[in-house]
């Protein structure tokens, strides 16, 4: 039984942590602040559907990339390719874990956005994973591909807590995703310093026969500005994130703790998945998550408000004019 639940990957269940983001979201812009302890159970039980659609996307994956596992150094040694599991099995778990995972989530959310959301994270699943589109096997797009979990993990905790069919606003899903990207382009990046053969790393993974050291930090680069983009762009948009911008020096931080990480001689002979175990990107990002939530209630309560703090005079223009340079060189004739 251990062998089946290590490829349904039960130990990355904590993954559908992201969908607390989208619980917080929906607290913030659409409920004020205001937490109780149904709000706190339905935020829970949102996770469990969540979990049991990601485990049935697992045992595809895993099922799928068998014949490619073999060739990976560490990847060898999982249940199907060292034959400690029976297919058949799996196939029978997966359905399993669909059905009640949909059944759960029609039962418990009243939410269609929970349901559709919850589609999704199947959806990508398959077009992941499935022949003839397989995403995994494209450079770039396997990044998009994956890191769109991050949105889709967002609107599952903001479904799960909102009636509106409306969804989060634009500039944080966008930030989600990019801060998605480049997760999964630290993953790649991780695993292809591991495997450490440019030939058998494309033979394990096609996208890795694009791929090179370069493309892939210019690729985290790009994800990181992108999200601090979408990210100041949300924070300057609406007036509860407005106290925001002063966490955002803790938010490069915890970024740059993961460039470091990523990027050094350990990083590389890690799994990726250990990447943010780290205990400097746990430490930061807790931080971060502490100064952030003591902001928002700052706001809430009106103890600081940083719009009125940063905000610059609005009359500038007065004393550069037209009416007044006309008049300053009349002056002077």
């Amino acid at each position: 039984m251990i062998e089946y639940l290590k490829v349904a990957r039960v130990d990355h269940w904590l993954k559908n942590i992201f969908i607390v983001f989208g619980h917080a979201v929906a607290v913030v812009l659409v409920l004020n602040l205001e937490i109780d302890g149904p709000l706190i159970v339905q935020a829970i039980l949102s996770l469990i559907p969540a979990c049991l659609i990601a485990s049935a996307n697992y045992i595809l994956n895993e099922i799928l990339d068998a014949p490619f596992d073999k060739l990976h150094p560490r990847k060898n040694a999982r249940p199907i390719p060292a034959g400690k599991v029976s297919v058949p099995i799996l196939w029978g778990i997966m359905a399993g874990c669909i059905v009640i995972g949909f059944a759960l989530a029609f039962w418990w959310f009243k939410n269609p956005g929970y349901w559709i959301a919850l589609g999704l994270l199947l959806f990508s699943g398959l077009v992941y994973n499935v022949q003839p589109v397989r995403l995994k096997d494209r450079a770039y797009l396997d990044v998009i591909a994956e890191s769109f979990n991050n949105p889709i993990r967002l609107w599952l905790g903001w479904f799960a807590l909102v009636e509106t069919m409306r969804f989060p606003p634009l500039s944080i899903m966008l930030a989600w995703w990019c801060f998605g990207g480049l997760l999964m382009t630290g993953k790649r990046y991780s695993e292809f310093r591991f495997i450490d053969d440019k030939e058998l790393s494309g033979q394990y993974r096609k996208s890795f026969q694009v791929y090179t050291d370069r493309s892939l930090i210019i690729a985290m680069i790009t994800y990181a500005n992108l999200f601090c983009f979408c990210a100041g762009w949300a924070m300057c948009s609406y007036a509860p994130l407005n106290n925001l911008v002063f966490v955002f020096p803790l938010v490069i931080l915890a970024v740059v703790m993961y460039f470091r990480h990523a990027m050094s001689e350990i990083g590389a002979r890690l799994e990726p998945e250990q990447l943010l175990q780290n205990k400097w990107i746990v430490l930061s990002t807790a931080i971060t998550t502490i100064v952030a939530t003591a902001l928002l209630y700052a706001h809430k309560t009106g103890l600081f408000n940083a719009r009125e703090l940063m905000d610059s005079p609005s009359h500038y223009s007065e004393t550069s004019s037209p009416e007044s340079t006309s008049g300053g060189r009349d002056s002077t004739n």
